[in-house]
């Protein structure tokens, strides 16, 4: 008998059927955690803003002074690192004693399960379950 050498066709089959298995398991869990990593760090660009507004404030500005800033403004004024393009697009929307500050979801993060989320003058973000 000619012993066989190398590998069968079935057993091919089989690592590929474990290998399409084991990815259908694992991408969207990858998927996941790559959207949480994008809204951890659209979070911590909202306290950054934050953090510029309050340091402006105490400078002699008021709230009011920011008010309708997005991305760009953002960046020029307030904080060079925030306010990535990429996945959110950020919004001030102020009064002379409150503020809030918005950042809407772009492209893939809007299927983020906390879409949009805000942060205001007393530091209270939503949706609740996300911060």
């Amino acid at each position: 008998m000619i012993k066989q050498k190398g590998v069968t066709l079935i057993e091919m089959l089989i690592a590929v059927a474990i290998i399409g298995v084991l990815t259908a398991i694992a991408y969207p869990s990858y998927q996941d955690h790559v959207l949480k990593g994008h809204r951890t760090q659209a979070m911590g660009d909202l306290m950054m803003i934050q953090l510029a507004m309050e340091d402006k404030r105490t400078g002699g500005k008021t709230y009011l002074d920011f008010d309708g800033h997005t991305n760009s403004e953002i960046r020029t004024e307030l904080c060079g690192s925030c306010a990535n393009e990429e996945r959110y697009s950020y919004k001030i929307s102020a009064s002379n004693t409150t503020y809030t500050i918005t950042a809407i979801p772009k492209t893939v993060q809007a299927s983020d399960e906390c879409a949009t989320l805000e942060l205001n003058e007393i530091s209270k973000g939503s949706p609740e379950g996300c911060w």
